[in-house]
């Protein structure tokens, strides 16, 4: 398994070197959403990363509009020459390196496929130029053991870094900024990236990364995505690559660190880094995926169909004169009979059965499963409420 990371200035090409990788991800501010490389400052990392022996790889992941994008075709061509393979996750800029380029594409699939299917659907599309897929940290161990052996192409999962939670292409921190004259706001409209921390009204959450640049506003989680505890067996499982994002920390401090709990781990390391570390860390969904173990609290339970004595469900309701019924139970329903309603705010309401009608407003006796009637109704009956024999 190999590790690999960002650059953000020569030192820290220098530093990756030294803990043995042997490629980088570069992110020109055009091209890459957290990217704040300039082409000179591109060009100039790239041509050092090459004689250190190191790959340079072209990070285009931001999501482009019809607008924005024969600018960054055209800029692409020119830049080409100064990178070895280049990370994709629009299919408009997949479609455009297929036609124009003969780079190896490396496709991120982190915001889109989650399923094995459309993985390989991916890998046959791409084709031979497909030199790895970077998958989503929402899938989980045993999902992501199967996508390792049944996958052609190597893998890459993310390690170490900020999880996204939120994006928009608007620009919601500089139109906060008040006062233009002072240093640091200065600094900030210059360097065209604004950072904040974000809380939430509705919560006592708070210390969320806020990033403002020239592709919108990205939000991050207050914890810090960490596999490095799960290094090893994610190592024997397969996978080819282990992303490690320090851009928000130190590179020259932590990767040292990383490189090392990857090599040999040891519990007393890994509890060393995390007391060190800038953010709390958590593994996410590695482990297990419970995403869906609230939507049983989020349903009305006295919405929820409960087979004994069930007739139907009230799809109208008339004042005064009339209640429409889907019959939905195997229960017969017959003139004289009671009926419970349950209504969806758990108040029950007793109604004698006096009359019924189809739906050809013809009178009837019985009515069974699948049927639509019209009965007597009383004040308090509601659409969506229950029917039960009483």
């Amino acid at each position: 398994m190999k590790l690999t990371t960002y650059a953000q200035s020569l030192h820290d090409l220098n530093i990756i070197k030294e803990n043995g990788l042997d490629e980088v991800l570069l992110g020109h501010k055009e091209f890459s959403r957290l990217g704040k490389l300039s082409d000179d400052e591109f060009i100039q990392l790239s041509a050092r990363a090459r004689e250190l022996g190191l790959s340079p790889i072209f990070e285009w992941d931001i999501l482009m509009t019809e607008t924005e994008f024969p600018s960054l075709a055209q800029k692409i061509i020119t830049l080409k020459e100064h990178f070895t393979e280049i990370r994709l996750q629009d299919p408009g800029a997949l479609e455009f390196t297929l036609t124009k380029m003969d780079s190896k594409i490396q496709w991120i699939t982190e915001n889109g496929n989650h399923n094995l299917f459309g993985l390989k659907h991916w890998e046959d599309y791409i084709g031979p130029r497909l030199s790895r897929l970077v998958l989503s940290i929402e899938i989980p161990k045993l999902s992501l053991t199967e996508y390792i052996k049944e996958l052609k192409t190597p893998v890459e999962i993310l390690g170490l870094g900020r999880i996204l939670l939120f994006y928009t292409p608007r620009s919601l921190l500089s139109p906060l900024v008040k006062n233009s004259d002072d240093p640091v706001t200065k600094t900030m409209l210059q360097s065209e990236t604004f950072e904040a921390l974000g809380e939430s009204e509705e919560s006592p959450h708070k210390g969320f990364p806020l990033v403002e640049n020239r592709h919108g506003t990205f939000m991050f989680h207050i914890k810090e995505f960490c596999l490095l505890d799960y290094g090893a067996e994610l190592a024997s499982l397969g996978l080819s690559y282990f992303r490690i994002d320090l851009r928000p920390s130190s590179l020259t401090d932590n990767l040292p660190k990383v490189k090392a709990l990857t090599t040999e781990f040891s519990t007393e390391g890994f509890d060393a880094f995390k007391d060190t570390y800038p953010q709390d860390l958590m593994r996410g969904f590695y482990l297990v995926n419970k995403t869906d173990v609230l939507f049983p609290k989020l349903k009305n339970s006295r919405l929820v169909r409960k087979d004994e004595g069930y007739v139907g469900e009230i799809l109208d309701v008339a004042k005064s004169e009339y209640a429409v019924i889907q019959l939905k139970g195997k229960v017969k329903l017959k003139v004289g009979d009671n009926l419970k309603f349950i209504h969806p705010e758990g108040k029950e309401y007793i109604v004698p059965v006096v009359w019924m009608k189809a739906t050809d407003l013809t009178e009837i006796t019985e009515a069974q499963e699948n049927q639509l009637i019209l009965m007597n109704t009383m004040n308090g009956l509601w659409v969506r409420g229950q029917a039960y024999l009483a």
